[in-house]
Formats: C-alpha cells, sequence, structure tokens
C-alpha cells in the first residue's frame, strides 16, 4: 500500500506540473486588453509586467512566476482587486464552502433513499414515478431551476426574503434570522438538482446487485428479504458511490460560477468570473492551479478510500484486514 500510495504522489506531482505549465500558457494566449483609467498614470502596470517577465519567452515567464512563490511565497498580485491574489482568492472560500456544503450533504441520503425504493419497486408505479421525476430534473438545466425558483417564490409569491443571500452589511443591520432566511431558497435548489443524478446511479447499481446470486444463497439461509437487501446487496452498491462522496467534500471548496452568479453569493466562483473577465492573469493561475490540487488529491483520497469500503481491495493487495 505504501508503495503504491508513493507511486500515485509521485505521478500527481509529475501531472500537476504538467497542467500547470498547460494552464500557464493558455491563459497567457488570452489578450490583454487592459485600459488605464483616465487621467491616471499606468507606471504602476509597466512595472508589473516587467516584474512578471511579460516581454519575454513563455518559458522564461513560466519561471519567474514559479520563482516568485518559492521566494517571495506570492502568487502574484491581482490587477483586478489591487490585492495580492492569495489573500483574494482564499478569503472567498468560506462564502463558497457555505453555500455548498448544506446541499450536498442533505442531498446524500435523500438521493440513497430515493434510489433504494426505486429499485426495491422496480417496474411498479412507483419507480416509474421516480424514474420520471429523474429524468425531468436531469433534463432541465440547473440555472433554468434555480431562475424560475426565484421568480416564483420570490417575486411571485413572495415567500422567500430574497432573490439572493444576504451580504455581510444585511446580516448586521436585518438581523441573523434574515440573514440565514436568505439561504433557504438556494438549500432547496441546488439539493433537489444534486439528487437526480446520485439517486439513479444508485437504483442502478442496487438492481444490478438484487439479481446477484449471493442474495439467492443469503435468502435460502433464512435471511428475509429485507435483511439481504440491507445487509448484503445494499451495502455491495454503495461501494463505488462512497469515495466519490469523500471527493464531493473536497470539490465544494471550488464553488460554482453559475450558483454564485444567480444567487450572488461572494464566492470563489464568482471571483474566477471577474478574473476571466478582466483578465487577471496572476488570479486566474492561483484559481486554476489550486483547483487542479484539489482535483488530484480528491483522485487519490478516492482511490485510498476504497480499501475501507471494499474488503476485496485489501485482500488483492494481501491484507485480509
Amino acid at each position: 500500500m505504501f508503495r503504491y500510495l508513493m507511486k500515485r504522489v509521485g505521478l500527481m506531482i509529475i501531472t500537476f506540473i504538467i497542467t500547470v505549465f498547460l494552464f500557464f500558457v493558455f491563459i497567457k494566449l488570452i489578450p490583454d486588453n487592459h485600459i488605464p483609467a483616465p487621467l491616471s498614470g499606468d507606471d504602476w502596470y509597466e512595472i508589473y509586467k516587467a516584474r512578471e517577465g511579460w516581454d519575454k519567452p513563455i518559458i522564461v515567464q513560466f519561471g519567474l512566476w514559479v520563482r516568485n512563490i518559492f521566494e517571495d511565497g506570492s502568487f502574484g498580485f491581482s490587477v483586478l482587486l489591487k490585492r495580492d491574489v492569495s489573500s483574494a482568492y482564499f478569503s472567498k472560500i468560506p462564502a463558497s464552502i457555505r453555500i455548498n456544503i448544506v446541499p450536498y450533504f442533505l442531498s446524500i441520503p435523500f438521493a440513497i433513499v430515493i434510489g433504494v425504493i426505486a429499485a426495491l419497486k422496480k417496474n411498479q408505479l412507483t419507480d416509474t414515478i421516480i424514474s420520471i421525476g429523474i429524468m425531468v430534473f436531469i433534463s432541465v438545466p440547473y440555472f433554468v431551476v434555480a431562475v424560475l425558483s426565484q421568480y416564483l417564490f420570490y417575486f411571485k409569491l413572495g415567500w422567500a426574503p430574497d432573490y439572493k443571500i444576504a451580504t455581510t452589511s444585511e446580516f448586521a443591520e436585518l438581523g441573523t434570522w434574515y440573514g440565514l432566511s436568505t439561504y433557504i431558497l438556494p438549500v432547496v435548489v441546488l439539493t433537489i438538482s444534486a439528487i437526480p443524478g446520485f439517486a439513479r446511479s444508485v437504483r442502478a447499481e442496487l438492481t444490478e446487485q438484487l439479481t446477484q446470486d449471493y442474495m439467492l444463497l443469503a435468502i435460502s439461509k433464512g435471511l428475509t428479504r429485507r435483511q439481504a437487501v440491507f445487509r448484503h446487496a445494499l451495502k455491495n452498491a454503495l461501494v463505488p458511490f462512497l469515495p466519490a462522496i469523500f471527493i464531493g467534500v473536497i470539490g465544494i471548496m471550488s464553488g460554482g460560477i453559475i450558483t454564485e452568479r444567480i444567487f450572488r453569493v461572494d464566492g470563489t466562483g464568482r471571483l474566477y468570473l471577474q478574473a476571466f473577465n478582466g483578465r487577471d492573469y496572476a488570479l486566474l493561475m492561483l484559481i486554476n492551479t489550486f483547483g487542479q490540487f484539489l482535483t488530484l488529491v480528491s483522485a487519490i483520497i478516492g482511490d485510498l478510500s476504497y480499501t475501507l469500503f471494499d474488503p476485496r481491495v485489501r485482500v488483492g493487495s494481501g491484507r485480509l484486514s
């Protein structure tokens, strides 16, 4: 296991270096549309360009960027926000986590329950209704559901206190309860949107497990169908999804551009959109680099977590426990 882990870490480092360099090249291909403010000097921008080596070959620019990280501990200066990109980006992560963490953990048990019910009632009316609902929600784009929810529950019915998330100043002025109540609409929309895909996968996997020979063996040994399902079939059906749950926890730190745009969340997704529109190269590099790092780390964690949930992996690696 240790050798496998070291091998994966080594491959992760190589992949990380290559992909970060490709990110750097592609980001630098974006035209620099910087326009100085009226009646203001632009000397600072020229100094910044010289420091970053923008007049040098791309490989030299990449080397300067890496050198600044190790020597100064800085990923660059944001020309858009006029501050260090690290403090600008990492200060937005808590906002992205707050809007995504609750829907993520709510959607998992709901999806499992719905998937199990559909599998146990396969080809019956209950399964048909659930399957139709899943296909409808999967087919309709998420942003359509979010916008329609805003229109219906805020503008039309007036049930929601606001169509967007309360800002820090609104929390202070209008109270904590008002601020928390503005999260209800996006949390419900995000939860409902996350359930169908996972529920469909659980249904398909559990349906397959119910047809396996070990289910007949378990029932023939005296277990009821309910006991066989929950002791054996469901346990095996969830094995492929449990590592993905760990990966998803890490992924919520990356935020979501659509969610944060629609509900006015001041998080990492909204910052990424601002950086792209403003041609903020340093900020774009940090966002992509950190996102790639999370992706590679979550992949390793997902692979290693299989040893916790699937005994066959431990047996295959020479471990019986």
